[in-house]
């Protein structure tokens, strides 16, 4: 194409509340302060991660015609990407608009989306291929995790933006001097301070070439005394000496799971008590012990499984404990911080709660709840379901009060009818895993994993409790079959576990995915024999 008089084109990719509206707004004033003609559209998203939102920003300098600009980004005619996080930037590399000469600047920060969020285990989409794609698509590609380049320079995580349009201004595609864009900066009236600062950052740092190719936030992988030192600080001081104690009397018992004790007996610590953790080693030595005389041989296979699963399962999150982690001070000093509040600064945590009768009746002592329930369920059938919105200014002293009120309550988990009835729930789960350890190790580790899919709560909790018991009653003995027809049992139980992981409800698409399995292996059995 010809490229006298040739604006100049940026597709931006961002997510509704991420402040794409006002980075764009700072691109288009920065530029005609800068003597240039710039015009921007967006196609706005939903305020919450349901959608993308896309801003086409066209640009050139005034001549001596007007230019014409378009609205509209054409594939692979796009002089610069830029993403506010990371999926976005997927989103337009699948859409064709990158090309070798473009330039990419995009932050490796993930807003996971709904469809991502929706899966209860492994709906993540991977980040290295959207890396991938830019460095093959593009040879001039910038991919950093913005928030921490500037949380390192001491700014609010807010100037992430700043710190993405200082990059812009300075690449290779404009090369313009900051000056007009601190106008436009100072004018838009958010932030001032510290956005001034971020800009500036990202315009040096691409000026001088500091600025990474690749910088992704990656969480470390920490050894169990490392994990160990890290949750024992997490704790009150006056539980340390506790944590430590129990740890060591966990790892005596079985060695191999010191990583997994080391994250179990801190959360479970939190959840309740020291003797809340010495029933769960007890319950841990149990499955060990009868794993052990299976295989003849000090082995942990199904034992580590079903420690890390008893340990989620029994810090199980009711009304208490809810309450208990949206008073930790460090959620506030997050919130201060991610928003940039300082000092004495207004500042308003609302909560907004929709709890059901279960979550109440469920905190009171096993024969009250009881009849409570009875007599609601008399009252109306839906009587479990009817939720009971409200809202809590949690930093404020009566909203305060009263989740510290339900916090305290707790201390009288243990005669509740939620425990009650979890308790009843893991011995049946318990029993399973022995029963079938005793029949066959395969089999037996394949119970005790399926204690993955106890997550979420309310009816989501509900239908993953029933897709355990017709994974464990009726799944099961399919999986046997299918052994003795030669299958591989344990390929297709982990499968089968794997889409049982994935939803809540998947009970019956699992069993249809083992008789199949099952009656694709029984002809070739029948034929050998």
């Amino acid at each position: 194409m010809p490229q006298k008089n040739r604006a100049t084109r940026i597709l931006i990719g961002t997510v509704g509340g991420q402040g794409g509206g006002v980075l764009s707004d700072w691109m288009v004033k920065g530029l005609i302060n800068a003597g240039w003609q710039a015009q921007s559209i967006g196609l706005l998203g939903l305020s919450q991660r349901a959608g993308s939102v896309i801003y086409y920003v066209e640009a050139r300098p005034h001549g001596d015609k007007p230019p014409i600009l378009s609205a509209y980004a054409v594939p692979g005619d796009v002089d610069l990407l830029l993403s506010q996080e990371f999926l976005e930037l997927g989103r337009l590399l699948q859409g064709g608009f990158a090309h070798p000469d473009c330039t990419i600047i995009a932050n490796t920060y993930r807003y996971y989306g709904t469809l991502e969020k929706t899966p209860a285990e492994g709906g993540i989409y991977p980040s290295g291929v959207i890396r991938k794609a830019a460095e093959t698509l593009s040879s001039d590609s910038y991919l950093f995790h913005a928030q921490e380049v500037v949380a390192q320079a001491g700014l609010s995580l807010l100037s992430s933006n700043a710190v993405l349009l200082g990059a812009v201004v300075a690449s290779k595609v404009f090369d313009l001097p900051a000056e007009p864009f601190h106008r436009a900066i100072e004018e838009a009236e958010v932030g001032v301070a510290d956005n001034l600062k971020a800009f500036d950052l990202g315009y040096r740092m691409m000026r001088d070439g500091t600025l990474p190719r690749a910088l992704f936030k990656e969480s470390e992988v920490l050894d169990w005394q490392q994990l160990a030192q890290q949750r024992e600080q997490a704790l009150p001081q006056r539980r340390r000496s506790d944590y430590r104690r129990l740890l060591d009397q966990a790892r005596s018992a079985v060695p191999p799971l010191s990583r997994i004790f080391a994250e179990a007996c801190y959360r479970l610590l939190d959840f309740q008590d020291a003797a809340y953790v010495r029933d769960y080693i007890a319950r841990v030595q149990e499955v060990h012990a009868a794993e052990t005389a299976k295989s003849g041989a000090d082995s942990s296979i199904v034992t580590a499984a079903y420690a890390q699963h008893l340990a989620n399962w029994m810090s199980y999150e009711d009304a208490q404990r809810v309450a208990q982690l949206k008073l930790r001070p460090e959620r506030f000093a997050k919130m201060r911080q991610d928003h940039n509040v300082r000092g004495e600064d207004p500042f308003w945590v609302d909560d907004f709660l929709a709890p059901d009768p279960p979550q109440i009746y469920g905190m009171l002592p096993a024969p009250i709840g009881r009849w409570i329930r009875e007599r609601g369920r008399r009252w109306r059938t839906d009587f479990d379901h009817i939720a009971m919105p409200m809202r809590v200014r949690i930093n404020r002293p009566w909203g305060y009060l009263t989740m510290s009120l339900v916090a305290a309550m707790r201390h009288l988990r243990r005669r509740s009818l939620r425990h009650h009835e979890e308790l009843i729930l893991l011995q049946r789960w318990r029993d399973a895993v022995l029963h079938w350890l005793g029949r066959d190790a395969t089999l037996g580790r394949l119970a005790a994993d399926a204690g993955r899919v106890v997550k979420g709560y309310g009816r989501v909790r509900d239908k993953a409790l029933d897709d355990l018991w017709m994974f464990i009653d009726q799944g099961l003995p399919l999986l046997e079959q299918l052994a003795a027809a030669g299958g591989d049992a344990a390929a297709v139980g982990d499968e089968a576990l794997k889409l049982l992981a994935s939803e809540a409800g998947k009970g019956a698409a699992c069993l249809y995915l083992l008789r199949d399995r099952l009656a694709a292996a029984l002809p070739a059995s029948s034929a050998a024999a």
